[in-house]
């Protein structure tokens, strides 16, 4: 099996991501049963990158099937991650209110090792396990329901079925949004009670703003009514019904969790602040130590400001030996070079296919979009490329023509936006990102899922 890059986010400090790559490897090796190095991360110039010796389908089709192959299993999951917010909700404000008057070593730790228990349960039951999982259900169930589709001959219900399969069983935090918007709530209230959203990072997040707030407004939701499941059932007539009717569970899971992890890591933001001051250090400097390094150091050990200095050129994150202990390596040796550079000559092709999220045909000027800070350069009419899309992307989606994404799959968030705005959209491309140049004309063609560079 050959390394391929799987992942690459924007500001995700090493607090996170190292913690993120033990339930990696957990997960991995509960698959394959092999103790050996299938996964190592680069972060450089606050960007990490996964890269997987492994099949990501693969090990996403394990994890689906034994952990989200049923509504109830969902629904227990979702259950389970509610209680779990009431008790970050109360521990939080009782770390706050004693460690803002006593924050002694003791307190400090048992505060520490709190947060650090509540991050591994998320990480494995609610960021980590469902970001493989889904990702590899999604493209099973789009040549599922594609499939049921043709074989029924109901290619013009399509939309129809699709808007019904893909319905939510419950809100989400950003369906929340609209309808408040809708009725009125003022911005800046929202944006105190949503701040929660922003970006999922320990030390490098990125606070939500008014703008994004508005966006969120924009949306048609004038749908007309929606097909119910049994309606879609009789229609489809599938002989693996629960898988069908598994969609609406698993496409409100996929956004809940993530409201859910984002909650917990907004919670503990004081105690970060407070760790920060107590070591004496810029609040920054705690972004290049992991969660291991941090705890020793609030247990008496001299932060290596040397170290952190060195890390700011760039780290792997990978694993030491035949157990779970990851290691940091600081700067990046040649044979980890030589795979990033070989993958970089691989996604150099010229070829754009991928996935058709939403049909349709338009011509425009590229904008890669890397961050939300990349947002603003978007005009309208212009493609948007990027390596996957998020919540905070939403008010250049909706000045783009169309969008054209690295990852995802018919239920990525790019593609439900997508047909909530009916604009074209291709996803699952792998290269779009790395191919196109800013400024490139191209014809997005997603009746067909291919981009062309066009004159």
């Amino acid at each position: 099996m050959k390394w391929k890059k799987v992942a690459t986010r924007e500001g995700v400090d090493l607090p996170t991501v190292s913690d993120v790559d033990v339930i990696f490897y957990d997960y991995m090796w509960q698959m394959t049963g092999k103790k050996e190095e299938l996964l190592f991360t680069v972060l450089n110039n606050k960007t990490f990158t996964h890269y997987f010796k492994l099949d990501f389908q693969e090990l996403g089709r394990y994890l689906y099937k034994r952990f989200l192959n049923n509504k109830d299993q969902i629904i227990k999951y979702y259950e389970d991650g509610e209680g779990l917010l009431e008790e970050i909700r109360e521990v939080t404000g009782n770390f706050e209110k004693e460690l803002g008057i006593d924050s002694n070593k003791l307190k400090l730790l048992k505060a520490f090792d709190t947060f650090r228990e509540q991050f591994r349960i998320i990480n494995y039951n609610y960021s980590i396990m469902p970001f493989i999982a889904i990702e590899a259900w999604q493209n099973d169930f789009e040549k599922f329901i594609s499939d049921l589709i043709k074989k029924r001959g109901l290619e013009e219900k399509q939309d129809e079925i699709l808007r019904a399969v893909y319905n939510p069983w419950k809100k989400t935090a950003l369906i929340e949004i609209q309808e408040k918007l809708k009725q009125g709530v003022d911005v800046d209230q929202l944006l105190e009670e949503y701040q929660f959203l922003r970006s999922w990072s320990i030390i490098w997040y990125k606070s939500i703003t008014k703008e994004w707030i508005e966006s969120l407004g924009v949306v048609d939701d004038n749908k007309g009514d929606i097909l119910s499941m049994d309606e879609v059932v009789n229609l489809l007539k599938p002989e693996n019904e629960s898988f069908l009717r598994i969609a609406p569970y698993m496409i409100f899971f996929k956004d809940w969790r993530d409201d859910l992890r984002r909650k917990h890591i907004y919670q503990w933001n004081f105690f970060f602040e407070l760790i920060a001051k107590r070591l004496g250090v810029d609040y920054d400097c705690l972004a290049y130590l992991t969660l291991d390094e941090i705890r020793d150091c609030l247990d008496g050990e001299v932060v290596d400001l040397e170290l952190i200095n060195n890390r700011k050129k760039g780290v792997i994150i990978t694993v030491d030996g035949k157990n779970l202990k990851m290691k940091v390596l600081d700067g990046i040796p040649d044979k980890y070079n030589e795979v990033i550079n070989s993958i970089k000559v691989c996604s150099s092709c010229v070829d754009i296919n991928g996935l058709v999220a939403y049909k349709g045909k338009v011509r425009g000027k590229v904008v890669i979009v890397k961050s939300y800070h990349d947002i603003k350069k978007v005009e309208h009419g212009d493609i948007l490329v990027a390596n996957t899309t998020h919540p905070n992307y939403l008010p250049a989606m909706h000045k783009a023509a169309a969008f054209v994404t690295d990852e995802g799959g018919i239920a990525s968030h790019a593609a439900i936006v997508a047909r909530e705005m009916k604009k074209p959209c291709i996803v699952a491309t792998k290269n779009a990102s790395k191919v196109l140049n800013i400024g490139d004309f191209v014809e997005v063609d997603a009746d067909n899922g291919i981009v062309r560079k066009v004159e």
